[in-house]
Protein backbone atom coordinates (compact mmCIF):
# COMPACT_ATOMS: atom_id res chain seq x y z
CA UNK A 1 0.00 0.00 0.00
CA UNK A 2 2.52 2.88 0.76
CA UNK A 3 4.18 2.23 -2.65
CA UNK A 4 1.12 2.80 -3.93
CA UNK A 5 0.22 5.75 -2.04
CA UNK A 6 3.93 7.05 -2.63
CA UNK A 7 3.61 6.34 -6.87
CA UNK A 8 0.52 8.51 -6.59
CA UNK A 9 2.36 11.77 -4.87
CA UNK A 10 1.76 11.08 -0.98
CA UNK A 11 4.62 12.02 1.03
CA UNK A 12 5.82 9.15 3.84
CA UNK A 13 8.58 8.69 5.81
CA UNK A 14 10.14 11.66 7.03
CA UNK A 15 6.82 14.01 5.40
CA UNK A 16 4.51 12.19 7.96
CA UNK A 17 4.58 14.76 10.78
CA UNK A 18 2.50 17.54 12.71
CA UNK A 19 -0.70 18.45 11.15
CA UNK A 20 -0.68 15.30 8.74
CA UNK A 21 -0.56 12.90 11.27
CA UNK A 22 -4.07 13.09 11.16
CA UNK A 23 -4.64 12.01 7.91
CA UNK A 24 -6.47 8.75 7.11
CA UNK A 25 -6.71 6.33 4.43
CA UNK A 26 -10.35 5.13 4.07
CA UNK A 27 -11.21 2.30 2.10
CA UNK A 28 -14.48 1.34 0.29
CA UNK A 29 -15.83 -2.08 -0.73
CA UNK A 30 -18.54 -2.72 -3.88
CA UNK A 31 -21.24 -3.48 -1.01
CA UNK A 32 -20.85 0.20 0.84
CA UNK A 33 -18.00 -1.40 3.40
CA UNK A 34 -15.47 0.94 4.26
CA UNK A 35 -12.65 1.13 6.87
CA UNK A 36 -10.00 3.30 8.10
CA UNK A 37 -6.17 3.10 8.71
CA UNK A 38 -3.75 6.19 10.37
CA UNK A 39 -2.00 7.21 7.31
CA UNK A 40 1.24 6.12 9.74
CA UNK A 41 -0.40 2.76 9.85
CA UNK A 42 0.43 2.25 5.82
CA UNK A 43 4.24 3.89 6.63
CA UNK A 44 6.76 1.79 7.29
CA UNK A 45 8.65 4.55 8.73
CA UNK A 46 6.51 4.19 11.84
CA UNK A 47 4.81 0.74 11.30
CA UNK A 48 6.43 -2.71 11.29
CA UNK A 49 3.42 -4.50 9.81
CA UNK A 50 2.10 -4.23 6.30
CA UNK A 51 -1.29 -3.46 5.11
CA UNK A 52 -1.04 -4.82 1.41
CA UNK A 53 -3.57 -4.00 -1.18
CA UNK A 54 -3.68 -7.33 -3.65
CA UNK A 55 -4.86 -8.09 -6.89
CA UNK A 56 -3.68 -11.55 -7.05
CA UNK A 57 -3.72 -14.55 -4.68
CA UNK A 58 -1.51 -17.51 -5.73
CA UNK A 59 -0.29 -15.63 -8.79
CA UNK A 60 -4.15 -15.46 -10.38
CA UNK A 61 -6.42 -12.79 -10.46
CA UNK A 62 -8.78 -12.25 -7.29
CA UNK A 63 -12.26 -14.03 -8.91
CA UNK A 64 -15.19 -11.79 -8.85
CA UNK A 65 -15.66 -12.41 -4.76
CA UNK A 66 -12.64 -11.00 -4.03
CA UNK A 67 -11.73 -8.33 -6.61
CA UNK A 68 -10.80 -6.66 -8.40
CA UNK A 69 -8.50 -5.77 -5.22
CA UNK A 70 -8.30 -6.64 -1.41
CA UNK A 71 -6.51 -5.55 1.56
CA UNK A 72 -4.75 -7.76 3.62
CA UNK A 73 -3.98 -6.00 7.30
CA UNK A 74 -1.27 -8.98 8.29
CA UNK A 75 -1.12 -7.04 11.67
CA UNK A 76 -5.04 -6.95 13.18
CA UNK A 77 -6.04 -9.50 15.37
CA UNK A 78 -9.26 -9.77 14.06
CA UNK A 79 -9.95 -9.75 10.43
CA UNK A 80 -12.46 -6.80 10.26
CA UNK A 81 -10.18 -4.16 7.86
CA UNK A 82 -9.34 -7.04 5.48
CA UNK A 83 -11.68 -5.41 3.28
CA UNK A 84 -12.90 -7.82 -0.33
CA UNK A 85 -14.03 -5.62 -3.66
CA UNK A 86 -12.09 -2.75 -2.74
CA UNK A 87 -13.09 -0.14 -5.42
CA UNK A 88 -11.99 3.19 -3.38
CA UNK A 89 -8.85 4.57 -1.86
CA UNK A 90 -9.11 8.21 -0.64
CA UNK A 91 -7.35 10.11 1.89
CA UNK A 92 -8.32 12.60 4.23
CA UNK A 93 -7.81 14.61 7.14
CA UNK A 94 -9.30 14.21 11.07
CA UNK A 95 -10.89 16.84 11.83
Amino acid sequence: MSALLSAGGIQLGDALRGPRMTEVLVAGAADGYRVAFALAEVDPAFAVREIILADKRDGKPLDAKEGPFRIVASGDKRAARWVRQVIELKLTAVK
